[in-house]
């Protein structure tokens, strides 16, 4: 028979073959007691001291960190106020041996107390790691939940001590941040005045990287930097020209300006960059959004160089004025230039003169120009454009709706350009200045223009200078304009061009009806030299020299009386007897050179005085060198 003085075991035996067939199943005794379950009453002698340092333990440290905290906030504030009136070095020593001194006593309060509570904590957490609460059958239900609770507190003592730990590394870091920014307070405060950094020097500041970037692309490529670009590679506009930079010289300046948000006006003329210095422009450009204005003329890119550009100047979204003036490029380019034109949004001035565009060029490019939506001042001067070339591009003006500025000068539109012109300027609505300077226009061509300008209600500004179309082409313009009362034209430019009375008489016409209109013609500007105003004593110094005549017999022929004098209008009569070719004018001025003290008498000593002390001795007259020598 099992003993039945334990209920407990008496349980556990009689229901072993239950605990055997099924593990799922534990029998634990039951507590009798209904009292709350409180770790101090049921925790063994030796459990109990271990839980009640723990305890003391937990909320000693919430008040050494509450009152820590406190203290440093107000060290702090009390060292900020009195550090305006202690020395750098002294206030500096002072902070950090204060907080030297705060770690030192809060370690030797706490030492003592670490020691003792160090063993009964370890032996407790031996305890609890090696029971398994899960497989405690044995045990009754208060034994487990005191060491479930057990478990639990030496849990929540791992999290405090590593939240304890963080907290003094972390004031640790604050000291030392403390005492840096003390540092950089004091070392402001030695500053009297100190400079606020301007708007633009902030930008500056963004980009100060392009000159490492700079400097390390030269090295990396063995060129000699640009001092001119260090300097002013910052700047909003960037001038570049006559620098002889070259496809090397330009690789590290792309690279420099690649991340550039200063520069917004680039100026790269006459730098021989060539199609290689293309490709590095290009991949500069794909890079900037910030650059407007870009000048790369003269730069000999010629086909390739034009290929390398296309891609990036089609779909560019920041550049509004470019310039690519003498390039060479050729018909082999306009294909390039074509889609560029067509494609454009953003593009406003455009720039292509000095070129060798041709008559296929024309063709390509007339179509392309019909198709822009941007640009607003087209120049095609001083190219090879001619006859249906000529035509095409006159179509394409025809069609555009954005074109206010359109230069074609210098090229070969002749009589078929003009004669499609006269459709073209009667459909376009945008059009205000036109140059046709020197393209072979004769007085057909400039007639079928005056026609177009009876329709015409937006030229403002027409350059024909230097056209063969004579007075007779002026003529019929300007006789246009007059049937034309709603013409907003203000100036015509005919250089070169010399007109006939019959256009003077209708431009007086002209100018009385349209006074605010400007008109320049060939003749407009030419000052004629005036006429060399010889002195009369030289002309009668030479006139005795020819006749080969004294002075007193010269003079004799005046005196009648022989006094040796003779009065102004006695001079006069003599003067015109002999023959001497004096204006009324020059016998004036001579009488009043012979005559210097006024009294209407001239004396034969006066009057050998004069012609003899004449200073110019040898003068030009008659385009012949004459020197003088008198017989007295």
């Amino acid at each position: 028979m099992p003993k039945t003085e334990s209920t407990g075991k008496t349980i556990l035996k009689t229901d072993g073959k239950a605990k055997s067939s099924s593990s799922d199943i534990k029998i634990r005794s039951s507590s009798t007691s209904k009292e709350p379950f409180r770790f101090s009453k049921h925790v063994q002698t030796r459990s109990m001291s271990v839980a009640k340092p723990l305890a003391t333990r937990d909320s000693y440290e919430n008040e050494m960190l509450e009152s820590n905290s406190i203290d440093r906030h107000n060290d702090f504030e009390a060292q900020e106020a009195e550090s305006k009136f202690l020395n750098d070095d002294e206030e500096l020593k002072m902070l950090q041996n204060e907080s030297f001194q705060d770690d030192f006593y809060d370690n030797s309060e706490n030492e003592d107390f670490n020691q003792a509570e160090n063993g009964q904590v370890k032996n407790l957490k031996n305890f609890v790691d090696d029971t398994n609460l899960d497989n405690i059958s044995f045990c009754s239900d208060d034994t487990v939940d005191l060491l479930q609770e057990a478990k639990n507190y030496l849990h929540k003592k791992d999290h405090l001590e590593e939240s304890e730990r963080i907290l003094k590394t972390d004031l640790k870091y604050n000291t030392t941040l403390i005492s840096s920014s003390f540092e950089i307070k004091m070392s402001n405060s030695r500053i009297d005045t100190k400079k606020t950094p301007t708007k633009n020097e902030e930008e500056k500041s963004k980009d100060f990287s392009c000159k490492a970037i700079y400097l390390d692309n030269c090295r990396k490529q063995k060129t000699i930097p640009a001092s001119y670009f260090l300097r002013h590679m910052n700047d909003p506009v960037l001038s570049m020209k006559h620098h002889g930079l070259g496809a090397p010289g330009m690789r590290p300046v792309s690279a420099a300006l690649m991340n550039n948000s200063i520069v917004a006006k680039l100026d790269l003329s006459d730098n021989w960059l060539g199609p290689e210095g293309a490709q590095y422009i290009s991949k500069m450009l794909k890079e900037n959004c910030f650059i407007t204005e870009l000048n790369l003329s003269d730069n000999n890119f010629s086909s390739n160089g034009c290929e390398s550009l296309r891609d990036v100047l089609k779909t560019n979204n920041s550049i509004t004025h470019l310039t690519m003036r003498g390039n060479k490029f050729n018909d082999g380019s306009a294909p390039f230039w074509a889609e560029i034109i067509s494609n454009t949004i953003k593009i406003e001035f455009l720039d292509l003169s000095h070129n060798n565009f041709g008559e296929e060029s024309g063709k390509i490019l007339g179509p392309a120009i019909a198709e822009n939506i941007s640009i607003k001042t087209l120049n095609l001067s001083w190219n090879n454009i001619r006859r249906k070339g000529a035509v095409a591009i006159a179509k394409g003006l025809g069609a555009n709706s954005v074109i206010k500025s359109f230069d074609i000068g210098w090229n070969g539109f002749s009589q078929d350009g003009c004669k499609t012109l006269l459709k073209s300027l009667k459909e376009n609505e945008t059009l205000e200045e036109l140059d046709l300077t020197n393209n072979r226009i004769a007085t057909e061509g400039a007639v079928y223009i005056a026609k177009s300008l009876i329709a015409n209600q937006t030229m403002r500004i027409l350059k024909m200078g230097l056209n063969p179309m004579e007075s007779a082409g002026c003529f019929s313009i300007i006789k246009a304009l007059q049937k034309n009362q709603n013409t907003k034209m203000e100036f015509i430019d005919f250089s070169e061009i010399i007109v006939d009375k019959y256009f003077k008489d209708e431009f007086k016409n002209f100018q009385a009806n349209f006074p605010h209109i400007q008109v320049k013609t060939g003749c407009d500007g030419i000052k004629l030299k005036p006429k060399i105003k010889i002195n009369p004593i030289f002309k009668l110094r030479n006139f005795i020299e020819k006749h080969q005549i004294k002075l007193i017999d010269f003079f004799n022929k005046f005196d009648k009386d022989g006094s040796m004098s003779v009065s102004r209008e006695e001079f006069k009569i003599g003067i015109l007897e002999l023959g001497v070719r004096f204006s009324q004018e020059e016998i004036d001025q001579l009488i009043d050179e012979l005559d210097p003290d006024g009294d209407g008498e001239i004396n034969y000593s006066d009057f050998q005085l004069k012609i003899m002390n004449y200073t110019d001795k040898v003068v030009f007259y008659q385009y012949k060198i004459v020197d003088f020598k008198f017989k007295i």
